[in-house]
């Protein structure tokens, strides 16, 4: 009696669990932050927390992006 109703409760708290996977944000990269990508894997998270925390991370990494892209610029000509 013991050993079928462990079963049945190990049964039920797996099938209850099965659907807790947790769900995974995308690495923030040049892909997945372009604008149709972004969006498109924003629509794909069902959490708002991981939407925020997506949406953070790829503004970091195009602040990032902006940071590390330079142009040269020559000096004006000095008449001295």
């Amino acid at each position: 009696m013991k050993k079928t109703l462990f079963i049945l409760v190990t049964a039920v708290a797996v099938a209850l669990l099965a659907g807790c996977e947790q769900e995974r944000m995308p690495e923030p990269n040049a892909a997945t932050c372009a604008p149709d990508a972004f969006q498109a894997a924003l629509n794909e998270m069902r959490s708002e927390a991981n939407r925020a925390a997506f949406t953070e991370e790829c503004r970091a990494f195009q602040k990032a992006k902006q940071m590390r892209h330079w142009e040269f610029k020559p000096s004006p000509k000095d008449d001295y």
